[in-house]
């Protein structure tokens, strides 16, 4: 057997490993699964687009943090205004 035909049987082996894993499984969990297969495609075979993926929804996430600690800050800030500063 080449070196070629083993990687061969071996990648045939976790397919049909792969398969036989996920029968019967129900339909959120599938998702689940499909999911990871496009996250693990698209980091093996497009790593640059993934990276930026990756930055872009750290970047998103921070952002949304800070909007989240700004409105917490506006709050405190604001709470009981009216009775501090009653309107005569």
């Amino acid at each position: 057997m080449t070196p070629k035909q083993g990687k061969s049987m071996m990648t045939q082996n976790y397919q049909q490993l792969i398969i036989e894993g996920i029968k019967g499984l129900p339909p959120e969990t599938l998702a689940e699964i499909t999911d990871f297969i496009f996250f693990v495609r698209k980091r093996t075979f497009q790593p640059q687009a993934f990276e930026e993926e990756i930055q872009h929804s750290l970047l998103n996430a921070e952002l949304h943090q800070l909007s989240r600690d700004e409105a917490t800050h506006l709050e405190k800030e604001f709470e009981n205004y009216d009775k501090r500063y009653p309107r005569e």
